[in-house]
């Protein structure tokens, strides 16, 4: 998995001296072609971090020596970037993971913010693909400091069962794409 994510690191920087070269020539057309390529690359980087890490989950649980830390092993792991009106509204927003097939719309779900709050149901909504609780995380979302940028955690513990974090900034899917390619 190594070498995918070295050779898609490879061709992003490629594809973004690319765009640089056609934004100095005001290439729309390009532009518009190689930002698509673009985005498609660091979605398939996500995917690879997606993957490498749950094998790494999958790996400890063969392990039977050690104890599994990670409480929803095999289960459903949504990690969403949260935007200023996403805060400003108490939104949570499920749009990419609805697209990637990891939620459906209509889905019932019975969340456990953390560290401390209290569980509450809540649904997929088509409208929006948000989740139709907005109240508890407005709560979530003031309790735990989530600021525009940041990422939340929405991890499926058991079937309909789920918890609600703020992600730390060592495991978010992009943290790694965001650092190498700040620069272009």
């Amino acid at each position: 998995m190594n070498n995918i994510s070295i050779e898609i690191d490879q061709l992003m920087s490629k594809v973004m001296v690319q765009i640089s070269e056609a934004a100095q020539k005001q290439d729309l057309i390009a532009l518009e072609s190689l930002t698509r390529k673009a985005t498609e690359l660091k979605e398939m980087s996500e995917q690879v971090l997606a993957i490498a890490n749950r094998l790494k989950i999958i790996t400890q649980a063969a392990d039977a020596k050690t104890e599994i830390l990670h409480p929803n092993r095999g289960q459903r792991e949504l990690f969403i970037r949260v935007s200023q009106g996403m805060i400003a509204q108490n939104l949570l927003t499920l749009t990419e993971h609805i697209n990637r097939g990891r939620i459906k719309i209509g889905e019932v779900l019975i969340v456990k913010p953390l560290p401390d709050g209290e569980k509450f149901k809540t649904e997929v909504l088509a409208s929006g693909n948000k989740l139709q609780e907005r109240g508890a995380i407005g709560k979530f979302y003031h309790k735990t400091g989530v600021r525009d940028g940041d990422y939340v955690v929405l991890s499926e513990i058991s079937s309909g069962q789920w918890q609600l974090r703020k992600a730390m900034a060592t495991e978010v899917p992009e943290a790694g794409f965001i650092n190498r390619y700040a620069k272009i």
